[in-house]
Parts: structure tokens; sequence; C-alpha cells
């Protein structure tokens, strides 16, 4: 049972679909980017967090004319993604335990949502990803993650049901309890996880984008 600081929600709000890619024509050129969507793959993007350190909801910041929501949604579509879900108070899937983190929202999903396809989730607040990042996740016989940073991760089909919660617990638990694949990152990509959390750090995304 989790702890009793995380407040139920059963609120459903559907989420519009961006009509373009982003304006970052090199995505459509990207060598690791899906040329079709796979039917098998659900794309989960994480946007329940507070935005306390940045002020306001950062979900919503405009970047190159896309919301961080729109551009996550994109670049999950691009990787291949059928279908993307929104976790958080505005998305399509509301936390149902709010206030708890990451790892208890997307259990949380993968369980409500009950599919045999696979997942693909990324963080709101992570703008420099592209698609070919996420690609190289997709289509293990495990969960795979890059070795730093748990997010984004890829949970495989047959792995939905396998975890047993505890109260507590972590991205990086719940990813080793579906044995996962750590892979290392690209030393020239290191820029594409950082997250994006205070007003500096987003006056700042094109200055430190390689």
């Amino acid at each position: 049972m989790l702890s009793l600081r995380c407040n139920m929600k059963n609120q459903h709000q559907a989420v519009s679909l961006p009509s373009q890619l982003p304006p970052r024509a090199d995505w459509r050129h990207d060598p690791g980017m899906s040329e079709h969507a796979n039917s098998d793959l659900v794309g989960l993007i994480l946007a329940g967090g507070q935005s306390r350190r940045m002020g306001r909801d950062k979900a919503a910041l405009d970047w190159r004319g896309q919301s961080l929501l729109e551009r996550a949604r994109t670049c999950l579509q691009a990787a291949g993604c059928s279908t993307v879900h929104v976790l958080g108070p505005d998305g399509s899937l509301p936390d149902r335990r709010t206030g708890c983190g990451p790892a208890h929202a997307l259990y949380d999903a993968m369980n409500t949502l009950n599919t045999k396809r696979a997942f693909l989730a990324l963080p709101v607040d992570m703008p420099r990803l592209e698609p070919s990042d996420l690609t190289a996740l997709v289509g293990a016989q495990r969960a795979r993650a890059y070795r730093d940073h748990p997010l984004p991760a890829f949970f495989p089909a047959r792995l939905h049901s396998k975890f047993e919660p505890p109260e507590h617990f972590s991205m990086r638990m719940l990813l080793e309890a579906y044995e996962v694949d750590w892979i290392d990152t690209d030393p020239s990509r290191t820029d594409h996880f950082a997250n994006i959390n205070t007003p500096e750090d987003f006056a700042a995304l094109d200055k430190t984008l390689n």
C-alpha cells in the first residue's frame, strides 16, 4: 500500500494531438527514426511533476514553436509509437497517486492500460531527446534504459505483470525488477538527457544543445 501522502484521482481528460512534427527538420532524416508507426508500441509521457523549481507548468513551456508536451509526443510518434498517453493531472491517464514519483505513475499506467503491447516512456522535461535516442531502446526482450539515465525506458509486453511493488520504489528499482538491459550513452549525446527544471535551464536550452 502506498504512502497516504499520495492523493487518489479519477478524472480523465483527452489531450489533443499536434498536427505536425516540431520545427527541427533533422528529425525527419534521422537514420534511427522509425519509418512507420509500430502498432505494438505505446508511448507514455510522464508529466505529473509539480514544477516547483520552474514556477509554472513545464509541460506548457514553448520551445521552437511547440510546448514541451507536444515535443515529447511528436518524439514518441517519430520513434514509432502508434498511441501516446500523457501521465499527469491534465493527461489522458491522470496520476492515481500524485506526489509519489514517476515510477509509481508508470507502473500504474501500464497496469491500467492492461495491454499486450510494449511501452516506451519518457519525461516531459527532456526536450533535447531525439527519436534515435528512443529507437535505440526499442525491441529488446527485456526492459532497456541508458545506464546513467533510468528515463527514457522501454518495457516489452511480456513483463507487464511481473513486478510486485513495495510501498516506495524508484525507477531504477522498477527497471531492475524487470531485468533491465542497461546500455551506454553516446558521449556526444549526453546533453540530450538533461532535465529542464528551472527557468535558467530553460533559457540555456539552445546554448547547450549540440
